[in-house]
């Protein structure tokens, strides 16, 4: 019981960790003048290899340990789904989108868990865990709302590229929790890096990212925050993640992403982007539907432990 008292504990420190992961996109590909640095190709493919070379020494011991075959299929779809496509997907936004708005976008991937769930794992979920995902759903379309097209910038395309990106995410959550719940979070976090490490590391050398270090003398400090961003914000960040999913549920543990917005909308304020009173109201309706969802799944726990 402590362990998932503490993984609840953890989901603000991952959702300060998720919540800045975007402005460091915006600091890898973009300098103080808006300059563009490092492609958002080159972004993905640096962070996605920088996190993926953590995991891949540890890869083998991995394969041995395999309780079946074809979990390396899982695995797959948790490093594509969970880590590769959604890396290219969101830097490919962040081109024309606010930072702060990538973040909000992002907290429809607790929607999509429950979607994919029910339609491809047959979960089942309380009334309350619907009510309190859709309260928080109506709190991050109303932020979206706010965010007009010319105040900041919002695009279909780019909203689109994360929408699909929590698809995935959704996916791979559902994978996770269903398929290779017999795995630690380290070794789940190991197997999906590692075989997301060779394609990012192709892409790496295909986007020419070399070049960028040899002729760009802003490329160090653009990859200041990029190595940030792979290490803390990927790496870290994802086994930190795992453990949550393991101690609670795939629902549960996706409700991180609600509070991110909160994180990214408050990083914005303080590079001096705008803030309405309105998207205070709409982050309380947030944190009240992650309040509603995970005390309704802990209660329903406990009655099972009682039982």
């Amino acid at each position: 019981m402590q362990n998932k008292q503490l993984s609840y504990l953890l989901i603000p420190l991952l959702a300060c960790i998720w919540g800045s992961s975007f402005i460091l996109m915006k600091r890898g590909m973009f300098d103080a003048n808006q300059v563009i640095i490092f492609s958002a190709e080159q972004v993905a493919s640096i962070r996605i290899s920088l996190a993926g070379g953590v995991f891949i020494p540890f890869f083998p011991a991995l394969v041995r340990k395999l309780i079946q075959k074809k979990d390396l299929l899982y695995f797959s779809v948790v490093g594509l789904c969970g880590n590769l496509i959604p890396a290219f997907l969101f830097t490919y936004a962040e081109q024309t989108l606010d930072s702060g708005i990538a973040g909000i976008m992002n907290s429809f991937t607790p929607i999509f868990t429950i979607l994919v769930g029910v339609m491809l794992f047959g979960t089942r979920i309380t009334k309350y865990q619907l009510f309190g995902t859709l309260i928080g759903f109506a709190g991050i379309s109303w932020l979206i709302m706010l965010s007009s097209p010319v105040k900041s910038g919002f695009q279909l395309t780019p909203a689109l590229a994360i929408l699909f990106a929590t698809l995935l995410y959704g996916v791979s959550l559902n994978t996770i929790k269903h398929k290779l719940s017999l795995y630690n979070p380290f070794e789940i976090a190991t197997g999906g890096f590692s075989i997301a490490f060779l394609p990012a590391l192709f892409f790496f050398f295909f986007f020419d990212t070399t070049r960028v270090f040899n002729q760009n003398p802003q490329a160090t400090q653009s990859f200041t925050y990029i190595l940030i961003l792979g290490l803390v914000g990927t790496a870290f960040a994802v086994i930190l993640f795992n453990r949550i999913i393991a101690q609670t549920t795939a629902i549960a543990a996706s409700t991180v992403t609600y509070f991110i917005p909160i994180i990214a909308v408050a990083i914005g304020i303080y590079n001096g982007e705008r803030f309405a009173w309105q998207q205070l109201i709409a982050m309380l309706v947030i944190i009240t539907g992650v309040v509603i969802v995970n005390v309704n799944w802990a209660k329903s726990n406990k009655k099972d432990q009682i039982a």
